[in-house]
């Protein structure tokens, strides 16, 4: 056996010592985590307000989220994923809160609350040297980056879903300006000065049902440029056209809310597609 062949013999030796004693000493760290809270348990989620509407989350029996309050409509699911990754943040170290002064920290009281069934998380103010903020969670104070106060801070309807249409909607009519198309005895129709073809229609249909807006906001009056009808056999969700430029803006005034879409899907959304193609 030559020296090359033992030293590599030793190399492969020194790598297995090196890995068994590095996963040793890893099974041996306590990873401190913000809460003991397991997220796949968590059935509701609470954000407080001052000023306004607490703002509430119910967890369905398909594990979907829905907001409660103020509005009644299913949750931006990544934006709920977000809230719930934050209890279980690792924290370095934890401060026993006894012989802290918590408004010291903005935490007494907190700029902000959030709960997780019963659990409480509170905000406060951020440490001026590193840019991290006090939370105070199962009686202990922590320093955090500063990533979801901002949305913990937001309005309530940035947490609505990006769909305009719910998941269990089957549409049977869409009335847009510039087409109308609906379903009568199981056959499409296409009326109205701009009549689609077969494969138009279900385009239109199936636009509508992917369509997401980039961001949903509080009602905003403006003036109306126009309305849309969408229609299931029990249900119509009517838009009313506010802006198209530079965005499309498609408002629903009953519920408070507007949808923030890209000025690209206009065309398509209206149904003015060209007569020689499917899509525009």
């Amino acid at each position: 056996m030559n020296n090359r062949t033992l030293v590599n013999i030793g190399l492969f030796v020194f790598l297995i010592i090196s890995i068994f004693i590095f996963s040793n000493r890893n099974d041996n760290i306590n990873i401190n985590l913000l809460t003991s809270m397991n997220t796949d348990k968590i059935n509701t989620i609470q954000i407080h307000k001052n000023s306004t509407h607490d703002i509430k989350f119910n967890k369905d029996n398909n594990n979907i989220w829905r907001m409660t309050s103020p509005y009644n409509l299913k949750a931006h699911q990544f934006r709920i994923n977000t809230l719930l990754g934050l209890i279980q943040t690792p924290v370095d170290t934890r401060y026993d809160i006894e012989a802290l002064d918590l408004s010291d920290y903005a935490l007494e009281p907190p700029r902000a609350r959030i709960t997780f069934d019963q659990t409480d998380v509170l905000f406060g103010k951020t440490n001026p040297v590193n840019n991290k903020r006090y939370l105070l969670a199962d009686n202990k104070m922590v320093l955090l980056n500063d990533q979801v106060y901002p949305l913990v801070s937001a309005q309530a309807a940035s947490f609505i879903d990006l769909s305009l249409i719910p998941d269990d909607f089957t549409i049977k009519r869409i009335e847009t300006p510039s087409t109308l198309i609906q379903l009568v005895n199981d056959t499409w129709e296409s009326s109205k000065a701009n009549k689609l073809n077969a494969d138009q229609i279900q385009s239109l249909l199936q636009h509508w049902k992917s369509a997401q807006a980039f961001a949903v906001h509080k009602y905003m009056p403006r003036k109306q440029l126009g309305k849309i009808e969408i229609r299931d056999r029990s249900e119509t969700i009517t838009f009313e056209i506010t802006d198209d430029d530079p965005w499309l803006i498609l408002a629903i005034p009953e519920i408070n809310i507007e949808y923030h879409l890209d000025n690209s899907l206009k065309n398509i959304l209206y149904g003015n597609l060209k007569p020689d193609s499917p899509d525009a």
